[in-house]
């Protein structure tokens, strides 16, 4: 696909739906409903093993392999890399979700040497677990972004990892970034600018190249997508399920893994707008002496029906 023309999102998503791919999610026990619903919203369906003595025969029989780090033990781990050899052997797409990567040791040295035994096709995280998956820091924020940056620095950030690890790198936020290393016929066309998205809650736009520290100049694709609703941030599990709808959209169109993903990345900020959209109050009745608006429970259930409709063709454009 020529990463400069409009990716029709619409497009992934019907190959979402006509493969239905399996996936396998060994995820963040906090989210791990959220992670099978979400991905039976888009249109794939989980599967949540865990126990190392299984994960050669699940991962074997799916379509894709999602990897979250945010609830780690060592049987956990354990059952992780068994399933990305088997993955890697499989040729389907890995995931990592680098939850709270820089908060211990023990989360840093295993997707270290996770990165170095098989090859991941998509590391994702926040600007904080990037930069220290980059930098082999700390994360003294837990699992919350505390580090800042410039959007130049961010993309470049992007383009570092995504160059170190050989795979697509997407750093999420208020506006997400995902870049690709690439071949110059594939990332240029008349070098113009291009749309990911042609709805506001979820746009992006397509940038060119950077110059590493190396002095060598890489060619990237390179993506920034916005949209989304402030509400996202009141839901533990949101970056979580966004892994999930990731992995999902990967495993349907493993040609075009780079547009597989920003079309995920801008599902998601499309539903996190559109589940905000009509938040009403709403409680027991009028005559009732409770009356509870929604909240951030109600919002949570609103952003996985969003998904729903999303993929079901409920809405012509994100």
């Amino acid at each position: 696909m020529n990463s400069c023309k409009e990716i029709q999102i619409n497009n992934f998503i019907e190959k979402l739906k006509s493969r239905s791919p399996l996936i396998h999610n060994i995820t963040n026990m906090v989210t791990i409903n959220d992670v099978a619903n979400i991905e039976l919203a888009c249109g794939a369906r989980p599967i949540m093993a865990m126990a190392p003595q299984e994960m050669d025969e699940v991962t074997g029989i799916c379509d894709g392999l999602n990897l979250n780090i945010g609830t780690p033990s060592e049987e956990r781990f354990e059952a992780m890399r068994i399933a990305a050899r088997m993955a890697a052997k499989k040729n389907i797409p890995i995931v990592l979700d680098l939850v709270g990567v820089g908060v211990s040791r023990f989360r840093m040295d295993f997707v270290m040497s996770l990165l170095d035994e098989v090859h991941v096709d998509v590391i994702k995280g926040n600007l904080s677990e990037v930069k220290a998956v980059m930098e082999h820091g700390r994360c003294d924020g837990g699992v919350e972004v505390t580090d800042t940056a410039a959007e130049s620095d961010a993309k470049a950030l992007a383009c570092r990892a995504a160059l170190r690890y050989g795979c697509i790198c997407v750093i999420t936020g208020e506006t997400d970034y995902v870049a690709e290393l690439c071949d110059e016929a594939d990332c240029y066309d008349n070098n113009e600018s291009s749309l990911m998205s042609t709805d506001a809650t979820g746009t992006g736009v397509m940038d060119n190249c950077v110059v590493d520290a190396d002095g060598y100049t890489h060619n990237y694709r390179v993506g920034s997508i916005t949209g989304g609703h402030p509400m996202m941030k009141r839901v533990t599990g949101t970056g979580c399920m966004l892994s999930g709808l990731i992995c999902s959209f990967a495993a349907a169109d493993c040609d075009d893994k780079y547009g597989a993903v920003t079309a995920a990345l801008s599902c998601m900020k499309s539903a996190g707008a559109l589940a905000a959209s009509d938040m009403s109050e709403h409680g027991r009745g009028t005559n009732s002496c409770y009356f509870i608006k929604p909240g951030n429970a109600a919002y949570r259930d609103r952003l996985i029906d969003a998904v729903y409709h999303i993929c079901d063709g409920d809405y012509e454009q994100m």
